[in-house]
């Protein structure tokens, strides 16, 4: 079986990305507003300098965000996914009942699917609605 092109920039990105620590993920999302590494870097509150030593894994990872926005915010959120989830479960061990009670229906939800709302209407004082059809082409005056 072979690779797309676009599986193998997917898989391109997503090394790319682990290899970034966290400073630097950061300064390739704000180069996405800047126009040069000094301001994404001041933007993020780092040093001009520090960005200007770093590898060029940077610099290609902000280029592959820079032309596949789309798909690299897709391959970020992928990749912490499984945290995302522990942080859901981990809510399950909180001391606050309203907390736990919160993650448990967020989970059940996601995993099963919510459950079926059932709306009952009715007319005044719960009695059979009334329904009128009224013919499209009545003038006012026939109304």
């Amino acid at each position: 079986m072979t690779e797309t092109t676009q599986d193998t920039e997917k898989s391109t990105f997503r090394a790319l990305w682990q290899k970034l620590d966290h400073n630097q993920r950061r300064f390739a999302v704000a180069m996405l507003d800047s126009k040069s590494k000094k301001e994404a870097a001041e933007a993020i509150d780092l040093k001009p300098n520090t960005v200007y030593g770093w590898n060029g894994e940077v610099d290609a990872v902000v280029a592959m965000m820079q032309e596949q926005q789309r798909e690299a915010v897709l391959e970020i959120l992928e990749n912490e996914a499984v945290k995302a989830a522990m942080v859901k479960v981990a809510g399950l061990d909180s001391l606050d009942e309203i907390r736990r009670q919160d993650a448990a229906t967020e989970i059940l939800d996601r995993v099963l699917g919510k459950p079926t709302q059932r709306n009952e209407v009715t007319g005044k004082d719960g009695e059979p609605l009334t329904v009128k059809f009224i013919d499209s082409n009545l003038s006012s005056d026939d109304l």
